[in-house]
């Protein structure tokens, strides 16, 4: 059986990198003593997929995992002995079980929102803000080279920001953002500011920013968002 399980990553959870956050979770279930599916060959491993990875430092209010199960166990069962295994800042909100046929997350999740706060280093007024977001948005191209391990690659972030908004309070400035996920990849949100903080002359300290995943999605046809628990 399969379990489609909904959990936050909070604060004092932030810094589980996306490869150790599988690691958490396998030895989290072993403690619990739930029943695991190990994939064949020289080095099993269990059967489990998250959603689209959250940067490290990133906290997020609802990201999924999908885990097959070799044996029953009613989701109630499987999320209280889960929950009284994981480590603090990793907290369940649901789990439902799921067809075995129903494709994984990473091939339906296509829209991100994000709330990220950023430290203004000069004051800032609103109208300079809604001013640079209007000409940031405005652009066909927008222009940003990331390095990987392919080595140099030059990428137009524009084709994924369905929305962006920002406000300004006191000394922070406070966006929200609307990403989409594609076959092609996405945009991080440091990527995205750093490009806008350049772009518009904004005193903005992307170092200090905080960067929090409101939530992640399956935009329809019919461009409404639908969770992924709820196909």
């Amino acid at each position: 059986m399969r379990m489609r399980v909904a959990f936050a990553k909070e604060d004092r959870a932030k810094f589980i990198g996306h490869l150790d956050l599988t690691k958490v979770f396998e030895r989290s279930m072993r403690r619990a003593e739930i029943p695991m599916a190990f994939s064949e060959g020289f080095n099993p491993h269990p059967k489990m997929s998250f959603g689209s990875a959250l940067a490290l430092g990133a906290t997020s209010l609802r990201e999924y995992v999908d885990i097959e199960l070799a044996q029953e166990l009613s989701p109630a069962e499987f999320m209280q002995r889960l929950q009284a295994q994981l480590p603090t800042g990793l907290r369940l909100l649901d789990v439902r079980e799921i067809p075995a046929q129903l494709k994984p997350l990473m091939a339906v999740l296509n829209c991100a929102s994000y709330k990220v706060s950023v430290p203004l280093l000069l004051p800032v007024s609103q109208e300079k803000v809604e001013e640079v977001v209007q000409r940031f948005l405005a652009q066909e191209n927008i222009a940003y080279v990331r390095y990987s391990k392919k080595g140099k690659q030059e990428k137009n972030l524009r084709p994924f920001i369905r929305h962006l908004s920002g406000k300004v309070y006191e000394d922070r400035l406070e966006l929200e953002l609307e990403l989409d996920i594609t076959e092609q990849g996405s945009v991080k949100p440091v990527e995205l500011v750093g490009v806008m903080r350049e772009f518009g002359e904004l005193p903005v300290d992307v170092e200090g920013m905080r960067v929090h995943r409101t939530g992640i999605y399956i935009r329809n046809d019919e461009g409404k968002l639908v969770s992924p628990l709820d196909l």
